[in-house]
C-alpha cells in the first residue's frame, strides 16, 4: 500500500525546474544551432527540453536570450562593419547570420525582421512541443496540432507584416527569387552542357519565381512537419535514456496516416480536374499542387515507416541498415516516388499487418 502511495505521488510531483544558469545555455545552445547552418533543424530541441523540464519564466530565458543577441548582431555589429569596412565586407563577414542575403539594393526587405521571426517559429515549435510531451497524443495529433499552431502564428503574423501592401510583399518576394537565380546562375561552370542549362534557368527566372512563390505554402508546412517529426525522434533517443520521452507516441515503425487522408487527396484530384476542364485559371490548380506536396510527404513518411519496420523485423545489423539509407539518400528522388506509393497504398493493402483480421 505504501509503495503504491508513493508511485502516485511521484506521478503527481511537479516537473523538475531548471537553474537559470541552465536556462541560458540552453538558449545558447539554441542559438549555435541556429546559426550553424546544417543543423538549424535542431533549433527547437534546446527550447524543448526547457519547457518540458522548467517553469515558464525560466524557459522563456531561453527564447529572450537568443533574441537579444540576434538583435544586437543585426542592429549593432552588422550596421558597424558596414560603416567602417563597407556593406561588401560585412556580408562577407557575417554570411552564416540568415536573412542578410535579403538586403540586396532596391529591396525593402528587413533582415533583422525575418532572421528574428524565423528563430521565434522555430522557438514556437519546440515551446510547444516541450508543453504537449506531457499529453497522452499519439504522433499524427503531436505533430498536426504543433504544425497547425504554427502556421496559423505564421499566416497571421504575414497579414500584419503585410497589411494593405499584399501585392507588393508578393512582388517583393517574386524579385528576390529573381535576383536568387540570376545570382547562382552565375557560378562559372566547366563544360557547356551546364552552361546552357544555366542559361535556360535564367531566361526562365521569372516563371520559375512566380511559381516558387505560390507553392511556398506546402513547402512551409512540409518544413514544419520535417522539423517537427525530426525533433521528437531526436529528443527521444538523446533525453530518453532515464525517462521516455514522449511516450505515448508509441512505435514510429507501426505509424500510419489515417485514411481520410485518402478521401482528401481524392477531393483536391477533383478541384484539379475541375480547374483544368471547368474554371481554367490557377487558384484551384495551385491549391492542388501545394497539397499535392504536402501529403506526398506525408506518405514519404509513411513509407519510410515500412522500411523501418521491415529492417527491425529481419533483424538486419546496424552495418546493412546503414548501406541502405546511404543507398536512399544517394537514390532519393526515384525512390521517393516509390516510398510515397508503398505509403499511400498502404492503407488498403496494410503491407506491415497492423490490423488483425477477425
Amino acid at each position: 500500500m505504501e509503495s503504491l502511495e508513493s508511485q502516485v505521488q511521484g506521478l503527481a510531483a511537479p516537473r523538475v525546474t531548471l537553474g537559470w544558469r541552465t536556462a541560458v545555455w540552453l538558449g545558447l545552445i539554441s542559438l549555435a544551432l541556429y546559426l550553424s547552418g546544417l543543423l538549424v533543424w535542431l533549433t527547437p530541441l534546446p527550447i524543448l527540453y526547457a519547457y518540458r523540464k522548467g517553469r515558464q519564466l525560466k524557459s522563456l530565458v531561453a527564447i529572450l536570450i537568443p533574441i537579444a543577441l540576434l538583435w544586437l548582431v543585426y542592429e549593432g555589429l552588422v550596421p558597424y562593419f558596414s560603416e567602417n569596412y563597407g556593406a561588401e565586407q560585412a556580408l562577407k563577414f557575417f554570411f552564416w547570420v540568415p536573412g542578410l542575403g535579403l538586403a540586396t539594393p532596391g529591396s525593402s526587405w528587413n533582415p533583422a525582421v525575418f532572421g528574428i521571426v524565423y528563430y521565434l517559429f522555430f522557438a514556437l515549435l519546440g515551446a510547444l512541443l516541450g508543453e504537449f510531451e506531457a499529453q497522452r497524443y499519439r504522433m499524427t495529433r503531436l505533430v498536426g496540432q504543433t504544425v497547425g499552431i504554427v502556421t496559423l502564428c505564421l499566416v497571421s503574423w504575414l497579414l500584419l507584416y503585410s497589411a494593405g501592401h499584399w501585392t507588393a510583399f508578393i512582388q517583393g518576394m517574386e524579385t528576390y527569387f529573381v535576383r536568387l537565380l540570376e545570382e547562382v546562375s552565375k557560378t562559372p561552370q566547366g563544360n557547356e552542357e551546364m552552361e546552357l542549362q544555366w542559361s535556360l534557368i535564367r531566361s526562365n527566372a521569372p516563371s520559375i519565381a512566380f511559381y516558387a512563390v505560390r507553392l511556398l505554402p506546402a513547402m512551409i508546412i512540409n518544413m514544419l512537419i520535417f522539423v517537427v517529426w525530426l525533433n521528437v525522434v531526436v529528443a527521444r533517443r538523446m533525453f530518453g535514456a532515464k525517462l521516455a520521452w514522449f511516450d505515448s507516441v508509441g512505435n514510429l515503425h507501426r505509424w500510419r496516416f489515417p485514411f481520410v487522408g485518402v478521401w482528401i487527396l481524392i477531393g483536391f484530384a477533383l478541384l484539379l480536374v475541375l480547374d483544368i476542364y471547368v474554371v481554367k485559371g490557377e487558384a484551384l490548380r495551385l491549391l492542388a499542387i501545394n497539397a499535392f506536396l504536402v501529403f506526398g510527404l506525408i506518405y514519404l513518411f509513411q513509407g519510410l515507416a515500412i522500411v523501418a519496420f521491415y529492417l527491425g523485423r529481419w533483424n538486419m545489423s546496424p552495418m546493412l541498415r546503414l548501406l541502405f539509407y546511404s543507398v536512399l539518400v544517394l537514390f532519393f528522388q526515384p525512390l521517393s516516388f516509390l516510398l510515397v506509393a508503398f505509403g499511400f497504398f498502404d492503407s488498403w493493402f496494410d503491407f506491415r499487418r497492423l490490423q488483425k483480421k477477425e
